[in-house]
């Protein structure tokens, strides 16, 4: 007896999540071996195989000249339905951490990514999957939100343990799957994850900054 709406419910959410599908930019070596592999592409997986029907684009990035090359691919217009950059790295306050040419481990900071999102990031999100990421100003990074022309930025404004982090990952996209792009929607969803995960919520710092 249950089971038309539950299969109009699961049709429907698919039908909300065409457009909303998911850019991940991942480092390739989260624990300095090669011998193991960290990844975060099994939340990804998870996600496109639940009823949720989530796309996802994966790439790993080593270094700077990797990473803004694929910026510069989800930028364009025959990726505007993965709206949804996740960047899954190595953080600290305002930076990821990625090697240069020489193999060398130093910091991308937020800044260094305006080249290649200002003013290309109209009805997108950005999300850093990255310890202390968003440990800076408010003031400072509504002001990235508006130069790149995005929706809105988020992350984690403190140390994160992988396994948590990585969990509450999946819940924050999964609902940013029932939410409008708008300003109001983000808004809706900040909200409904401190309903949901509001321990973790509070244990990550978890942050979702929109332009005002």
């Amino acid at each position: 007896m249950s089971g038309r709406p539950i299969k109009a419910a699961s049709t429907r959410r698919r039908a909300v999540s065409r457009g909303k599908g998911i850019f991940c930019l991942e480092i390739g070596e989260w624990f300095g071996t090669l011998k193991r592999k960290h990844t975060v592409e099994p939340v990804l997986e998870f996600l496109k195989q639940s009823p949720l029907g989530v796309r996802f684009i994966h790439r790993d990035v080593a270094t700077r000249g990797e990473l803004g090359f694929y910026l510069r691919k989800w930028t364009q217009a025959r990726h505007a339905n993965y709206p949804i950059l996740y960047l899954a790295f190595h953080g600290r306050p305002g930076e990821i951490l990625l090697a240069d040419e020489c193999g060398r481990t130093g910091p991308v900071t937020v800044a260094d990514l305006s080249p290649f999102l200002s003013g290309n990031c109209h009805r997108r999100i950005i999300h850093f999957g990255a310890c202390s990421v968003l440990n800076l100003r408010s003031r400072k990074v509504r002001e990235y939100v508006h130069d790149w022309n995005a929706l809105a930025m988020t992350g984690y404004a403190c140390e994160v343990d992988w396994v948590m982090s990585s969990v509450f990952d999946a819940l924050f996209l999964a609902v940013l799957q029932d939410n409008p792009f708008t300003r109001a929607g983000v808004l809706a969803v900040a909200k409904r994850m401190k309903t949901i995960a509001s321990t973790l919520n509070r244990e990550l710092g978890f942050r979702v900054v929109v332009d005002e």
